[in-house]
């Protein structure tokens, strides 16, 4: 059996306002089994016993309470997707492999695969302190941008404090953030330890780190990850909204606790380089077997980002390194990064030689910390990464 797979956090862009969204609707369940190919897989065809294992786990987590669920698996050239439940609960339309979401932290990934191709270029390095790049902006109350490295950002190391707790960010949902702004917001706290002393997860570093890719090239994050990630690797699917809360395509619905549908209702603008994107589990696995088979790094940097420490992320044991984590399973070892959104929750698993792939994603945070829906949840991975 794997590891207790606890979900790591409740959000990792911003939260709700209790008197800014309004109240949901009842749940509708309903399955479908949708295969059909990747851009880069060949079809499945007919009745497979993989797709009716995960079928029957995608169908557990919506009686759990998944409004909707998606996963999408990969066993060498064969890749399938799996549906359940609906992905609008106020028409009762069902999910779909092809429809956007919030991603959330899968982001991350993304962005320290930018900065490490910055460092490969020798435009940057990860030894430089923020300060070098972002003079002045991490100061006060004892922080100090001068200690703190490129590399202790992305291996979430550096100290700072998260700023998505901050009772600012969660009561204003609608507000188009500054990046400025949000840092300054976690510079009203003291650092909880030394730079590279410990760790604990802050959305402040990968916003530091989206600021340090700007300044280094010139550019918008959004046209480096189109000109680096999203174009080379024909991501048409994949979008970095900073300030638009509507999607440029259709959509899963995501909900929020008591709140509702808030799909459209919260600022991508406090989460940015930490958690903003927009995708689907085709373009999400698309990105991660590129990345772990080698195709966007040279070896130098995938060692950086694949040297790992053993971290407790909100009861979840985990190796993470830099902006990826190495998740333990009946099988042997999976990379990825999870991501949380308001109404959204994503987990990615990519073998290391790119073979055997899973995604899965649905759409309610209230699940976070359902013991029954963890525990489907931990066997529902195990299955669509490992049977």
């Amino acid at each position: 059996m794997p590891r207790a797979f606890a979900p790591r956090r409740a959000i990792t862009a911003s939260l709700v306002s209790a008197t800014a969204l309004a109240a949901g609707t009842a749940l509708v369940a309903g399955t479908a089994l949708v295969a059909a190919p990747a851009a880069d897989a060949a079809p499945s065809r007919g009745p497979h016993g993989l797709d009716r294992k995960v079928q029957d786990a995608a169908d557990r987590l919506v009686a759990d309470g998944a409004p909707g669920v998606i996963v999408m698996t990969r066993r060498g050239g064969r890749v399938s997707h799996v549906t359940a439940g609906v992905s609008d609960k106020a028409t009762g339309a069902p999910m779909d492999h092809r429809l956007l979401f919030r991603a959330g932290s899968v982001t991350k990934s993304f962005t320290s695969t930018v900065v490490l191709q910055l460092a490969a270029e020798h435009r940057l390095s990860l030894d430089d302190s923020v300060d070098e790049w972002l003079p002045g902006l991490v100061t006060g109350n004892g922080n100090d941008g001068t200690k703190i490295t490129i590399r202790q950002l992305l291996a979430q190391t550096s100290g700072l404090n998260d700023y998505t707790h901050d009772p600012r960010v969660m009561t204003d949902p609608t507000r188009a953030w500054r990046p400025e702004e949000l840092i300054a917001i976690a510079m009203e706290k003291p650092p909880q330890y030394a730079p590279g002393t410990s760790w604990n997860y802050a959305n402040t570093n990968y916003m530091l780190a989206g600021m340090i890719i700007e300044r280094a090239t010139g550019r918008t994050v959004g046209t480096e990850f189109e000109r680096r990630l999203f174009g080379p690797l024909r991501l048409r699917h994949t979008y970095y909204p900073t300030t638009e809360t509507s999607f440029p395509g259709r959509y899963v619905h995501g909900y929020y606790y008591d709140f509702g549908d808030v799909s459209t209702q919260v600022s991508p603008s406090s989460a940015r380089t930490s958690g903003g994107l927009v995708s689907t589990v085709d373009d999400v696995a698309r990105f991660n077997r590129a990345l772990f088979t080698g195709r966007l790094l040279p070896a130098e940097q995938m060692r950086e980002m694949r040297t790992v420490r053993p971290v407790n992320d909100d009861g979840v044991v985990e190796d993470y390194g830099l902006g990826v984590a190495r998740i333990k399973f009946s099988c042997g070892y999976a990379w990825g990064h999870d991501g949380g959104f308001p109404g959204y929750r994503t987990w990615t698993y990519t073998s290391a030689d790119g073979r055997s792939q899973a995604v899965i994603t649905y759409n309610e945070s209230k699940l976070e910390y359902d013991k029954t829906f963890r525990a489907d949840l931990a066997k529902a991975a195990d299955t669509a990464f490992c049977a």
